[in-house]
């Protein structure tokens, strides 16, 4: 999908929070249990969904709907791809101000669902979001799997940011009021864990604020296929930013109240950065409030943690 709407996001490499499991049924079946509900044996290969094209060893769990590459191919989960390379496209001037607008408007998203406090920012990347929400009175923290990303954003801050797995780097400080996870359970081999250390990072009642794509972005995948003259690939061989799960609307609700999360709000994340994709995006919205079906090229989601 990153090539059809590269989104401003910051994500950590994709696998950080375990392998692939690989010792399941053969070649011709599941290697590995459900990464979204843990389910083994449940998946069944079938047809990608409609208007999209797997490009790649796709499941679709017959337990929880995720929709998932396995078995992982090993250049998905190379750190390489988080180099200097990877993040250099991000510092064009014209990249910058719409990264920062749309910075700005998730920031007002959180803000108009909790008083400003502690903050932390799971897979900040070059933390131009740490920085708009400290100049908003915010007290941030920031954690990057990617050494290169963690550099840029110490460097942006003037301060040192954590490198690592959030489930095991410690000197963090908390517990916080809000986490959020911007693009960031999409490219995770294992995305269960990370919901699990985000949950003891929060303070009970605190707010978790994750955005995905949506895998039932229509109006998008059209787009693509009138564009390219080929359905839009959920996994795409070489891709800058490799897809390794993929969650409807009803799957992400189910995920995130199966990891102990409450009172989850999902709704449209208006993140495309081209002047195109937001008018394909915006279109999306307006079909969206006529069918009652979420189908812009992304969402977030807004939930508390369970006390």
């Amino acid at each position: 999908m990153s090539d059809v709407n590269r989104r401003a996001g910051s994500r950590p490499g994709p696998g950080r929070d375990g392998g692939p499991d690989s010792s399941g049924a053969g070649p011709a079946g599941p290697r590995r249990s459900c990464p979204a509900c843990g389910e083994a044996g449940a998946q069944m290969r079938g047809q990608p969904p409609l208007g999209a094209d797997s490009g790649g060893p796709i499941v679709r769990c017959s337990a929880c709907s995720l929709v998932f590459v396995d078995p992982v191919p090993p250049e998905a989960t190379a750190p390489a791809s988080y180099g200097p390379d990877y993040y250099e496209p991000w510092q064009e001037d014209r990249e910058e101000r719409a990264r920062l607008r749309l910075w700005r408007r998730r920031l007002a998203l959180i803000e108009a669902r909790q008083p400003r406090g502690a903050l932390l920012d799971v897979g900040c990347g070059d933390g131009l979001f740490l920085k708009v929400a400290r100049d908003a009175g915010w007290s941030v923290e920031g954690i990057e799997f990617s050494p290169e990303g963690a550099r840029r954003s110490s460097r942006r801050l003037g301060r040192p940011v954590a490198v690592g797995e959030l489930a095991e780097v410690a000197g963090l400080r908390g517990p916080f009021d809000v986490v959020t996870l911007w693009h960031v359970l999409e490219h995770l081999v294992s995305p269960a864990p990370m919901l699990d250390a985000v949950r003891h990072r929060l303070r009970p009642d605190g707010l978790l604020a994750v955005a995905v794509p949506n895998l039932d972005n229509l109006p998008m995948r059209a787009a693509y296929r009138l564009a390219r003259g080929r359905p839009l690939r959920l996994y795409e061989e070489g891709a800058r930013e490799p897809h390794l799960n993929h969650f409807s609307p009803p799957a992400f609700l189910s995920f995130l109240r199966r990891q102990g999360f409450e009172r989850v709000e999902i709704e449209a994340d208006r993140c495309a950065l081209s002047p195109a994709k937001r008018a394909i995006d915006a279109l999306a919205a307006i079909l969206s409030r006529l069918a009652g079906r979420l189908m812009t090229d992304a969402m977030v989601a807004f939930a508390r943690r369970g006390r």
